[in-house]
């Protein structure tokens, strides 16, 4: 086989996929695929901050957040950027003590101090009745004497909220489910079964397009009839 026979096979082959709207649906998730990336790269990059996004998963914050609003969070904050009051106080997002690799999490900065030039900041839940105390990790100090979590910890401070969107978010982003050992999330279970239902679409003809395409290669009785006369 020469070489324009491949080209002609290599066109031929792609007028076909273009036929069938292969070509746009790929070029399509090419798309939405770059175009998620770059948007949570954007993110990042004007919030300062690998988690732009989080979402309660208590009601400590009540009645100023409840679970399931979306927080837009605002990342490389120190202390001296976290206002501090026990009434009207930045929401901070920061690290569990007890677990920093765990879920963060989200309440009202209400006092700040120092300690060795470090600086701590006292945290609040709305909903609870005294301040959050990491004795067990970190000096106490400051007006109500607990111990606060170090600068370190601090994710950002919470800029805007969007309610109940973040609990669909987490629901995709938490609901796991398990093949062949291998977990698999909700979110991505639904993008892959998005992808399978455009090709499927793609390559599958509907009904009325198998009636008119079988309208179109029967031959007309008349023209048989005349060929032959």
């Amino acid at each position: 086989m020469n070489v324009t026979s491949k080209k002609n096979r290599l066109l031929q082959g792609l007028n076909t996929l273009k036929e069938k709207g292969v070509i746009g649906t790929i070029f399509l998730l090419i798309i939405l695929l770059v175009g998620n990336f770059v948007l949570q790269g954007a993110m990042r990059i004007i919030l300062r901050t690998s988690t732009p996004f989080h979402t309660p998963i208590s009601g400590s914050m009540e009645p100023t957040l409840k679970i399931g609003d979306l927080l837009i969070i605002q990342g490389s904050v120190t202390a001296k950027d976290i206002y501090a009051h026990p009434g009207n106080g930045d929401i901070v997002v920061f690290k569990d003590p007890m677990n920093p690799e765990g879920i963060p999490i989200v309440h009202r900065a209400i006092d700040k101090y120092q300690v060795n030039g470090v600086w701590y900041i006292v945290t609040k839940g709305d909903n609870n009745a005294v301040p959050d105390d990491w004795a067990w990790y970190f000096p106490r100090g400051g007006k109500y004497n607990v111990a606060g979590h170090p600068e370190s910890y601090l994710i950002g401070k919470v800029i805007f909220v969007i309610p109940y969107v973040g609990y669909f978010q987490r629901a995709l982003d938490e609901t796991k489910i398990t093949l062949d050992g291998y977990a698999v999330t909700l979110r991505m279970f639904f993008i892959a079964i998005l992808i399978v239902a455009l090709f499927y679409m793609e390559f599958t003809s509907s009904p009325e397009d198998a009636e008119e395409q079988s309208k179109t290669e029967k031959p007309d009785p008349d023209l048989q009839t005349n060929k032959y006369k």
